[in-house]
């Protein structure tokens, strides 16, 4: 994204806009809107594709007939902007908050904040929606980095109803503070958890949505891998959900966490096929499977089985049994893991994070799952199937 200062006044109009300013326009960005729409929170939202801007505004929906869409344009910024706000409502005796969501990319992001932190002051909270980049390293390259944090929203947006809020050694209390309660203004619970390679959920999230390609490759077929997700209690399949995700998104998350974790997991080649054959998922209507009218095609799509078939390395015969436990028994591992780092609190933290942040919903929930399946049936997994995935070896404490 290019950002630039322009000659406007800072305090110009400022007073008279939402005090939520929404950076990037596109599928996640949108969906971050729609969640504001949802919860009755009026926003600003600057893209510098007008044309993305506008599609975004033709794809929300307005709570009420009272609400508006204005074009407006953030004054001291050059950017393309709108204003989607409840005329009736006087809304400006808040703080701004600024949340973006545009490409994960290091040098963006900083450029992204420093121009902004120069528009909106200190007094403002700044927020990435950032999911592979660490929370420290774009800090290391802003101006004022004690207004800034991570603010994770999950896909799909308006499903899942938790935040991740993630500060960096600099974040001011004030900052986080005003991040969790800008989340449960939005219906949401925020999670603080510490910054590293995916944050919490999505750093329990990678080995399972490896192992699902994995498991394709060598042998399960896609309802097998979806009735196992289901058994363990996940909403969707986990071949569905990197179709929302999106491949190339998925694409930089496993590899930031293979690179952070070389021996945790062997990475599956099916998500960097699917970025090649133009199979970006689910908003652009083909992924793993194809989709016409948000409809998903009842089975993979043609190019889906031709890669699976080109990456096979082998034929096993799975149980259901199997599946469930090679899909659940690898985010164990890795929760467990994440509490020994400090990065989660404790498993009640785990708990929430899975079930308002990916839908879980075994009826026992999280913890009660892994307490069902038990310690004997759990190392005879890890046995029978750590020779074959590096994602059901236990971690030793000196290695990563």
């Amino acid at each position: 994204m290019t950002l630039e200062s322009s000659s406007v006044p800072q305090d110009s109009t400022l007073e008279t806009l939402p005090p939520v300013f929404l950076i990037g326009a596109g599928v996640v960005g949108t969906a971050i809107a729609q969640s504001h729409l949802d919860a009755g929170v009026a926003f600003c939202i600057g893209d510098q594709d007008a044309d993305v801007l506008q599609q975004a505004a033709q794809q929300l929906v307005l709570p009420s007939d009272n609400w508006s869409i204005t074009q407006r344009q953030i004054p001291g910024l050059s950017l393309p902007g709108l204003c989607v706000q409840d005329e009736s409502i006087d809304i400006r005796t808040r703080p701004w908050i600024v949340i973006e969501s545009v490409v994960e990319r290091l040098d963006v992001k900083q450029t992204l904040f420093n121009v902004v932190g120069g528009v909106f002051g200190a007094s403002a909270a700044y927020c990435s929606n950032t999911s592979n980049l660490r929370i420290a390293d774009i800090a290391a390259g802003l101006n004022d980095a004690s207004g800034f944090c991570g603010m994770h929203f999950f896909m799909p947006v308006t499903e899942r109803h938790a935040v991740e809020i993630v500060g960096h050694d600099g974040t001011s209390q004030p900052t986080l503070t005003r991040a969790s309660t800008h989340a449960r203004r939005l219906n949401k619970e925020p999670i603080e958890v510490a910054d590293g390679p995916g944050f919490l959920v999505n750093r329990m999230l990678s080995p399972y949505i490896n192992q699902s390609m994995l498991l394709l490759t060598t042998g399960a077929s896609a309802d097998q891998i979806a009735a196992g997700a289901a058994a363990f209690g996940m909403p969707m399949s986990p071949l569905e959900l990197i179709d929302w995700i999106g491949s190339r998104t998925l694409f930089h998350a496993g590899r930031a966490f293979w690179q952070a974790f070389p021996h945790r997991l062997s990475p599956s080649p099916m998500v960097a096929g699917l970025v090649k054959n133009d199979r970006p998922g689910r908003a652009a209507g083909r992924g793993f499977y194809d989709y016409v009218g948000g409809l998903r095609s009842e089975n993979l799509a043609p190019i889906t089985r031709e890669l699976i078939e080109r990456y096979r390395t082998d034929q096993r015969v799975y149980s259901l049994t199997d599946i469930e436990h090679l899909l659940a028994i690898p985010m164990w591992i890795e929760g467990i893991a994440a509490l020994a780092e400090g990065v989660a609190n404790g498993p009640e933290q785990i708990d929430i994070a899975m079930r308002c942040g990916l839908g879980y919903r075994h009826p026992l929930g999280w913890n009660g799952y892994f307490e069902a399946l038990g310690k004997t049936q759990m190392d005879s997994a890890i046995a029978k199937w750590s020779d074959a995935f590096a994602s059901m070896r236990m971690p030793s404490p000196d290695s990563t």
